[in-house]
């Protein structure tokens, strides 16, 4: 993931994170980016008022702790007030204030409507889909996707990033889809797959030997998914289909794999130190590391080595 700053102060801004810091008086945590439709980031806030107008960006927001003294108003009518723990909520682009009422945890995730409205098109969904707003709702996939973004920034969030984070962008995709499919306003798009609409290409076995000849020469490095999708000239989003039809698993989950197979042959064959094992795959941690081998073949690295 990218590291990215704010825009100067100075300047009249349409970055979600801009007018937020403006309006809180705050700075985030943390902000990351996998592409040009999709930011994150980690605030501590304190009580405030929140104009959120003008914004680039739909935000999609995790409330993770303290206060949930939260009110939402539209044009200054009060609409909707009280978060919960662990809630989410998606707050459109323009048109809303937000009254905090004390210091609360969240986490932002920006989206941009070019990516929910290429999803959608893809999907034969129509050319206008909107997101229905929504405040402090459960929705475990979404809190699912929260975490795994939490839980990946915080183990590789000091280690030097790529320009294009393959997991975050291949997590574009299946967001923009959860929201379209789950949240889409009635009337606007939420239409099934027309009979015979058009299907998703397919790597041939040739593309699918040159991506992964390409992956397994370069585990050690930061790996792209637009490098990847422009090796065979796809889009990221048709790749991640087509990679998945050809090879029974997405780009990452392949990626992975392969790094903690090349991992396993490391700890039979030579005598490195797990740190330097998990360095040499491609892993930015030791510990995470660790939890993926001990998943993928049962045992922790150092238990696993003992065996051969």
């Amino acid at each position: 993931m990218n590291a990215i700053a704010p825009a100067p102060s100075s300047v009249a801004s349409h970055f979600a994170p801009d007018i937020i810091a403006a309006g809180t008086g705050a700075q985030p945590q943390y902000l990351v980016t996998g592409g040009d439709q999709l930011f994150a980031a980690r605030w501590q806030q304190d009580a405030c008022w929140l104009p959120f107008h003008g914004a680039a960006h739909h935000v999609l927001v995790l409330h993770e702790n303290g206060s949930t003294a939260v009110r939402k108003y539209e044009r200054g009518k009060l609409v909707a007030s009280r978060s919960r723990l662990g809630s989410v909520s998606f707050i459109p682009c323009d048109g809303t204030e937000w009254e905090i009422g004390g210091r609360c945890g969240v986490v932002h995730l920006y989206i941009g409507q070019a990516l929910i409205a290429r999803v959608a098109a893809e999907e034969d969904l129509g050319p206008a889909v909107e997101i229905d707003p929504f405040f402090a709702i459960r929705d475990p996939w979404l809190q699912g996707f929260f975490q795994m973004l939490v839980s990946e920034v915080e183990l590789y969030g000091s280690v030097p990033a790529s320009p294009d984070s393959l997991l975050l962008s291949q997590s574009q995709h299946l967001l923009a889809h959860h929201l379209v499919r789950r949240h889409c306003a009635p009337g606007r798009g939420a239409l099934p797959r027309a009979e015979g609409a058009r299907r998703q290409p397919v790597l041939t076995p040739r593309q699918l030997r040159r991506v992964t000849e390409h992956i397994d020469a370069h585990l050690a490095t930061p790996l792209g998914l637009a490098d990847l999708a422009g090796l065979v000239h796809l889009s990221q989003d048709h790749f991640i289909r087509s990679f998945k039809a050809a090879s029974g698993m997405a780009p990452y989950q392949y990626l992975l794999r392969r790094r903690l197979e090349g991992a396993a042959e490391l700890l039979r064959t030579s005598d490195l130190p797990v740190e330097a094992v998990a360095a040499r795959m491609g892993f930015g941690s030791a510990a995470y590391f660790s939890t993926r081998f001990r998943a993928f073949v049962g045992v922790a690295p150092g238990a696993y080595r003992r065996m051969r």
